[in-house]
């Protein structure tokens, strides 16, 4: 029987599948294109809603990534059997001046400045099921990366 917990394991998902280094956008990893993308429109913030699937600020470099996590938001529900109806937003959220924080591991250590990913899923009671951590990344610099050979993920 479907719960409205489960919904704290598919934000858990979602924010595992996101941080990894697996999540490609052209070849390179996601979060750095992403740190570029805010960089170049002077914000701290990007936002993406994976029920509108849309990206603030806006950018079509993004769509198949968008996409791609959107269909795995509903592989998630639909194996765990819960309606898209429950759902009142899902978004995926990076802080790129986040404040630092106290006493807890950094997730990822890299080259790059301090970020914070945030996978919030609101249900349709109003309740928040919020996975959060850090990690360090730079702005995508196909100078100092490396572009995958893989198929991208999305």
């Amino acid at each position: 029987m479907a719960r409205r917990k489960q919904f704290k394991n598919i934000a858990s998902g979602l924010y595992g599948s996101f941080i990894s280094r697996n999540n490609d956008v052209g070849g390179y990893w996601g979060i750095g294109k992403l740190r570029l993308l805010a960089q170049q429109h002077g914000v701290q913030v990007v936002r993406i809603d994976l029920l509108a699937k849309s990206i603030i600020p806006v950018s079509l470099e993004f769509s198949k990534l968008i996409c791609g996590y959107h269909s795995l938001l509903k592989k998630h529900l639909y194996a765990e059997g819960i309606p898209e109806n429950w759902l009142a937003s899902v978004t995926v959220e990076l802080d790129f001046k986040p404040e630092p924080p106290s006493g807890k591991h950094i997730t990822i250590a890299t080259w790059g400045s301090l970020f914070k990913l945030v996978v919030n899923i609101t249900d349709d009671m109003k309740k928040n099921h919020t996975v959060s951590g850090h990690g360090y990344c730079g702005p995508h610099n196909p100078r100092k990366e490396s572009k995958s050979a893989r198929a991208e993920s999305f």
